[in-house]
């Protein structure tokens, strides 16, 4: 009787370690994986100061991963293998269908130099993401409540846009008011008309 219990006891032992070495499995394997199913290339700026937990905790925060830990793991494996570390000034073409190692891979090996002497752009996207990796609106996406002359005055703000000067209505009896999306609209008109660029 001591032995069938010592036996059984065994099997559940074993069967206990199997399911939680497979459970084990399939969570590493699920949090190397990539994050999304379809998704654009973006281009990632990494600026000079950037630290490796700055570069995670992003790629995290923007979708590019699913575990944050599964990318320093990453990263760190495949550096010491490599002799290689992420080059800072630099940008990487990554999207949220790569897994961990793929992203890790390019971070050590795919970096473009940029010269940031002149100033770099604001976000280290490019196109610019939401947090979470969605595409942000463009500026034209951001303003297409505008459909007056009223609704362009309000529009002003920290994006740009302008009124015409007090001089300009004087001089020829119009107000215009140009949108941060560039559409042009005078008051008492119908419609817009677009600034044409240079």
């Amino acid at each position: 009787m001591t032995k069938f219990k010592s036996s059984k006891t065994l099997t559940l032992f074993v069967i206990g370690v199997l399911v939680l070495l497979v459970g084990s499995l399939i969570f590493l394997q699920n949090a190397f994986a990539s994050p999304k199913t379809s998704s654009l290339i973006v281009k990632y700026r990494v600026p000079e100061a950037a630290t490796t937990m700055a570069i995670t905790g992003d790629l995290k925060y923007y979708g590019f991963v699913k575990h944050e830990s599964a990318l320093k793991v990453a990263l760190l494996l495949e550096g010491k293998i490599r002799g290689k570390d992420v080059q800072r000034s630099s940008v990487y073409e990554i999207s949220q269908l790569m897994s961990a190692w793929q992203i890790a891979n390019v971070l050590l090996n795919k970096g473009v130099s940029i010269d940031c002497s002149h100033g770099c752009p604001g976000s280290n996207f490019d196109p610019e993401l939401l947090p979470g990796g969605d595409l942000a609106p463009t500026i034209k996406q951001q303003y297409e409540w505008v459909k007056t002359y009223e609704d362009c005055v309000k529009s002003i703000g920290h994006d740009g846009g302008q009124l015409s000067s007090e001089q300009y209505f004087q001089r020829t009896g119009i107000k215009r008011c140009v949108a941060p999306d560039g559409r042009e609209f005078t008051q008492g008109k119908e419609g817009w008309s677009d600034i044409p660029t240079p």
